[in-house]
């Protein structure tokens, strides 16, 4: 409660909103033309702004998110950033705490010291994003703006001027002028949030009807932005619990404006049972185009943006990298290592990998294993990995063979463990390239438009939903409790996005080469690899007809044989599954962890 009472103080101090500000406060971080500025301070355009990382620093190749903290009148980027401290949060976030040109931020009334001055503060928050943009792993459209009472007027000046920079704004402790309330124009929908007490004094959450510094009351404020953000503004919900009312408003395009209202809260930034900071952040995130998940985070490469979600500590013994295959429904993504890579993170740094076009990983035009394997050496060396051991699902074995041929030269591969891989024998590629591989091949163009148009959703979902009631009928009632539903379906419902839809068939489509690029490469394995073999194939076999029954079973006989030889001849480990279906993952994980975890502690 202390620490509580303190912050509301020191922010009441700072703010002095459309007021005179306190004279002791006016310039006293306003460094000389002799001052040596601290290393997280700068200047740009003659203002002053301070820089913070996340808590542990920056990640080499990790994509950032943008977020400016704007103080109230009188105040500074210093005291704002000691007093908030919002990038020890998040690992997301380059925090920017800018300080205004005049002890007021040119706020959008053409009433103040700043307008009369000519500060064109709004000017130097565009330079400052391009110019981060250019210096830094930022994520294309992922600013935000937050200001606390004076500076919280300049947040929505700067929504109202250049909304097609911002994807979400924040007002803490301020209504809105009149004069911005009037001219204010929305140019690109965006994402609002207004928090205000009612008990403020200093900028009356009702509002004030005359003065100079007439205000909007906060509902007239966020009813405004919501007509401007949105196509046609319903109220969601309106709630009140614990003396605060959130008042929401959304349409279907997932926009959202929402006014928090702290019955009796002052001016201030945090509230008794609500904590502003946390609550923004989490705004935030809601609102971006990259929803990840925790532990999740997107790396940069020249091709475009992996998703990669590790779990777990870093050790000597070094990294195990996830890669998903597909299933019968060709879905092939990170879901599937929902159980596995929890397991597995009790004993080592994991990390999962999406291929580009699957997850929260870029879209491309040609995804591929092929593409992944050229951009594998990069992306290792961005995670900080060492050594790893790779596990792969399915056909992802061919990104790992790929990768074997052009590695990394300063990291070391323990090994590999395949699970369910593809058969690079002729008879088994073969079947791989025909049936639905082949006419999606035919007819392209023709498939391509089809699915573009969102002829695939309606049975994306049922599937979707038939995977899900497979793969909770397969989890050990020993390690119910260790499944991440959450993170699963996060990553399936994004199954649903129609440009998802049309890389899964490209995918399958270019699947044909990544085959035929694979095969010459397994006569040149260097490192042990342990193939777990389950029997999947009798599934196939029982539902084929008699003519499709003869090869169905040479694929299976011939796959037990080479997945013995390719374990024995590099010395891993066969593993044979009795009675299992595709997704071992599930089904069996204490297979999996035990055979990964004996390539993973193999003495060097």
């Amino acid at each position: 409660m202390t620490k509580i009472i303190l912050l509301a103080g020191l922010l009441t101090i700072l703010s002095a909103c459309n007021g005179k500000s306190p004279s002791h406060s006016t310039n006293q971080d306003q460094p000389s033309s002799t001052t040596i500025l601290p290393k997280d301070r700068f200047e740009l355009d003659g203002h002053f702004y301070t820089l913070k990382f996340p808590k542990d620093g920056l990640k080499e190749g990790k994509a950032y998110k943008l977020l400016f903290v704007f103080h109230g009148s009188g105040g500074t980027d210093t005291k704002m950033q000691r007093v908030l401290r919002l990038e020890e949060l998040s690992d997301d976030y380059i925090v920017v705490y800018p300080k205004s040109k005049e002890e007021e931020w040119d706020e959008g009334c053409e009433c103040n010291i700043a307008y009369r001055l000519g500060a064109k503060d709004v000017q130097f928050i565009t330079n400052l994003i391009e110019k981060l943009h250019q210096d830094y792993n930022l994520l294309a459209g992922e600013n935000y703006v937050v200001g606390f009472s004076q500076g919280g007027l300049f947040s929505q000046n700067m929504l109202c001027k250049h909304s097609e920079l911002i994807r979400a704004a924040a007002t803490v402790a301020a209504p809105m002028s009149v004069q911005l309330y009037e001219s204010c124009q929305i140019s690109h929908p965006s994402n609002y949030i207004l928090i205000q007490g009612t008990y403020d004094a200093v900028l009356p959450y009702n509002g004030r009807e005359s003065g100079v510094f007439a205000l909007k009351s906060a509902e007239a404020a966020i009813k405004l932005f919501a007509r401007q953000n949105l196509k046609e503004p319903e109220i969601a919900s309106e709630t009140t619990s614990n003396g605060v009312t959130e008042l929401v408003f959304s349409d279907n395009s997932g926009i959202v404006n929402k006014l928090v209202t702290i019955h009796g809260g002052n001016h201030t930034w945090s509230f008794k049972g609500y904590k502003t900071s946390e609550k923004l952040i989490e705004f935030f995130n809601q609102s971006s185009a990259f929803q990840l998940p925790e532990s999740s985070s997107l790396y940069s490469l020249g091709t475009g943006n992996y998703h990669v979600r590790t779990l777990g500590q870093k050790n000597e013994k070094g990294d195990v990298v996830i890669l998903s295959g597909a299933n019968k429904f060709f879905h092939s993504d990170s879901a599937w290592a929902s159980l596995v890579q929890p397991l597995l993170a009790e004993h080592a740094r994991v990390h999962v990998i999406d291929r580009l076009g699957n997850a929260w990983s870029s879209n491309i035009e040609e995804p591929s294993f092929k593409q992944l394997a050229e951009d594998l050496p990069e992306l290792l060396g961005l995670l900080g990995s060492q050594k790893v051991t790779f596990l792969s699902f399915a056909n992802s074995n061919l990104a790992t063979l790929m990768y074997l041929n052009h590695p990394n030269p300063e990291i070391e591969v323990k090994g590999m463990v395949w699970a369910d891989p593809d058969i690079l024998l002729p008879h088994s590629i073969m079947q791989y390239q025909s049936g639905a591989v082949a006419g999606l091949r035919k007819y392209k163009s023709e498939y391509i438009k089809h699915v573009s148009e969102g002829n695939w959703t309606e049975k994306s979902v049922e599937r979707i939903a038939i995977e899900r009631a497979e793969v909770a009928e397969l989890i050990p009632s020993s390690h119910q409790d260790k499944m991440d539903w959450v993170y699963y379906d996060k990553v399936t419902d994004l199954r649903l996005d129609v440009a998802k839809q049309v890389i899964r068939i490209k995918e399958m489509m270019n699947y044909h080469d990544d085959l035929n690029l694979a095969e010459p490469l397994q006569y040149n394995i260097n490192v042990p690899i342990s193939v777990i073999d389950s029997d999947f194939e009798r599934l196939d076999i029982a539902n084929a007809t008699e003519e499709e029954k003869p090869g169905l079973i040479k694929w299976q006989q011939e796959g037990t044989q080479w997945s013995k030889e390719i374990a024995n001849k590099t010395q891993g480990k066969y593993y044979e599954l009795k009675n299992a279906s595709h997704q071992v993952f599930f089904e069996h994980p204490d297979a999996v962890v035990k055979a990964t975890l004996e390539v993973l502690e193999r003495n060097d």
